[in-house]
Formats: C-alpha cells, structure tokens, sequence
C-alpha cells in the first residue's frame, strides 16, 4: 500500500460534532467565541431552538463505531458559567424519547452521564467534585469502554464507576437526534 494513498483516506472512527451538526460561525443561534486554541474555533450558544443535530449519516456511522469499539472516547474543552446546569451532549429520539446525554451540572459540581432504558427507566453514573463551572476552560475526556466508565478533567483522574450493562449497545440512530449543547428543556441548555 501506498503512504500518500493512507493520507487521502478519511478517519471513520474520529467525529467532528460541530462539523456533523453544521455548527459554525454562520450557525444562527452561535456566537463565534475566543477559546484556549487560536487554530481551533470555540462558540458560545445563545439561540438553543436554532442548533442543528448531528447528521443522520454521521449519527448512524457515530453509533456504528461506538457498538463495534465496544464504547468511546468524549473529548471537549469547554468553559461553563459559573454554577449553571447544562447538557453538553444528548441523543434524543425517536420523538423527544432521551436515550442519553452527558449534563454538567455546576449547582452540584458534577458532571453525569445519563441513559435510558427502552423500559423508560434512567440510570445516572455521578462523576463528584468536577470544578468545570468556574469560567474557566477544561479539557474534559468521557472514556466509556466495556462496562467501565471513566472522566478526565485535563490530566488528572477524577473517578472511574462500573456501568450495570454497556447502554451503548442499545442506543438507536433511527429516528434519532443528536445534539450539542442542546437540553431536553430550556433550564438544562449549556451555558
């Protein structure tokens, strides 16, 4: 095989959710922001109503990926008003059905991962003492792999839980939406 041939060919297993939602400076609803990577663009979100999903080919390929990896890797660098509540990622769907979402929540200084079963039942994996709502950028890293859950702040350790059952494997991209930034309510949209 040929090296120059390697370069042309497009890295199934890394997303772009910005780029698979169509969020950019022109995205009604986003204010290009200064962020902590000058080569990297960073958006504050203001309009919630007006914020694209993740496209339904990307989301089929997304959970595709994540099903045969057994889970995935979350990265983000986020800055969070000072003790508010967001969800920094959700899938919904079909119909406003959640299946599952990633909320930081400032008010109690965690940061939680969220899944529904399709019995409609809500499991929450608690991630303590998190500091991200200071107003000030975070690398945050979610590493979810087998039945493991484990969260990142920068480089440090913040906890690792056991999951009841890989959830992942029961996530559905037909007639699902999925959403950065993007609350199931108007007080649970990032800020």
């Amino acid at each position: 095989m040929y090296p120059f041939l390697d370069a042309q060919l497009e890295d199934e297993t890394v997303f772009d959710l910005f780029e698979t939602s169509g969020i950019s400076r022109k995205t009604i609803g986003v204010k290009l922001f200064k962020g902590l990577d000058s080569d990297a663009p960073a958006y504050r979100f203001i309009r919630f109503d007006q914020l694209p999903s993740v496209s339904s080919t990307a989301l089929q390929k997304l959970l595709l990926q994540i099903q045969n990896n057994e889970g995935f890797i979350l990265t983000a660098t986020l800055r969070q008003d000072r003790t508010s509540r967001g969800t920094i990622l959700a899938l919904e769907g079909p119909g406003e059905r959640r299946q599952f979402e990633v909320v930081s929540d400032g008010r109690t200084n965690s940061l939680d991962l969220v899944y529904w079963w399709a019995d409609g039942s809500r499991n929450v994996i608690s991630f303590e003492d998190v500091d991200l709502s200071d107003s000030q950028w975070k690398n945050v890293t979610l590493y979810v792999h087998g039945e493991t859950a484990t969260l990142y702040i920068g480089c440090g350790l913040i906890d690792s839980f056991i999951l009841d059952e890989p959830f992942y494997e029961h996530l559905s991209a037909t007639g699902g939406r999925m959403y950065v930034a993007k609350g199931a309510g108007r007080e649970s949209h990032f800020r």
